[in-house]
């Protein structure tokens, strides 16, 4: 599950703070102060209040949070069996509180990729049920993944992945010797963070563990396959690096590292969750502060212009 920004509501916010993030805009503004010098008059006063007034709400909107509401889809599934095969019934529900639009199922079991239609919209507390056949899916009995990405658009079209994963006991109840723990990061929107699982095995024997890093394609990171031995009664810590590819800032996004292993015959699975958090960069603060120290010497300069011109008509 992940919690994403929304923007509609809020659009205003977005405008005002890219007004300081677009060096264009910013020219236009610049011009504007120019021009209020050359053809300084009986308003001048006012023109730089109103002015000033505006820059002041731009630098305020641009280091506070722009986003008020959010689009956040749970998900959930069963496998039940239908006339000798299996079927996999997936759900996922908008509890957000904004609706959420293109929604799809993109489901990983075992070695095989299951693709559901497209839901236009999804609204507030609606749910969208698919289902999957999982025919010559299931190999040996034992504990296998279920991998489920969905996707989605907020209403202005950027798109976001939820990602969600569980296990499903095909013919045996299995209990694995290996586990998995994450622990959460928080990176820059710009930038990339360094993220820790610890592998341990509790068990007597040396596994052979096949480890694979599912995140949402918003994130991405150089190793996502790896094969590690690990000794009985030992403990691993693995490290990624995961980079922001297409996230908003203050996005929040599920990176679940999966191991699997065989032994006796049967299969086991494991996996390890935690939560990226995409944080806004300490530059919009280092902008706003830029700012308001440019209006605080030029506000002097003005003034002092004023009252000499006033002297001199």
């Amino acid at each position: 599950m992940i919690v994403a920004p929304r923007l509609e509501k809020r659009m205003p916010c977005c405008v005002f703070s890219s007004l300081v993030t677009d060096s264009g805009t910013l020219f236009v503004y610049y011009r504007e102060m120019v021009q209020f010098f050359i053809s300084a008059g009986g308003g001048a006063l006012e023109r730089l209040k109103s002015l000033l007034y505006a820059a002041a709400v731009i630098v305020s909107l641009n280091s506070t949070n722009a986003y008020g509401a959010h689009i956040t889809l749970a998900t959930e599934f069963s496998v039940s069996v239908k006339a000798e095969d299996y079927v996999l019934l997936v759900m996922a529900e908008n509890q957000g509180d904004v609706p959420a639009h293109d929604v799809q199922l993109v489901v990983v079991v075992g070695d095989k990729m299951l693709v559901g239609p497209v839901v236009k919209k999804l609204k507030v507390n609606e749910q969208t049920v698919e289902e999957f056949s999982l025919a010559n899916v299931f190999g040996i009995p034992g504990r296998y993944p279920v991998v489920i990405r969905t996707s989605y658009k907020d209403a202005n079209g950027y798109r976001f992945t939820a990602l969600t994963v569980g296990f499903y006991d095909y013919k045996s109840t299995v209990m694995p010797a290996v586990s998995i723990s994450g622990h959460s990061i928080s990176i820059p929107v710009d930038g990339k963070g360094r993220m820790s699982f610890v592998l341990r095995n509790d068990g007597q024997m040396e596994r052979a563990v096949e480890l694979e890093l599912f995140l949402p394609d918003e994130l991405s990171v150089s190793d996502e396959q790896s094969v590690i031995k690990i000794g009985p009664q030992q403990q691993q810590t693995l490290e990624y690096e995961v980079e922001n590819y297409s996230a908003l800032a203050d996005s929040r996004y599920q990176v679940s590292l999966l191991g699997q292993y065989e032994d006796d015959g049967k299969r086991f699975s494991v996996a390890g969750s935690a939560v990226v958090h995409v944080a806004d960069n300490v530059r919009s603060a280092a902008k706003a502060v830029w700012i308001w120290v440019l209006l605080g010497g030029l506000l002097p300069g003005v003034i002092v212009f004023l009252r000499f011109k006033k002297q001199w008509t």
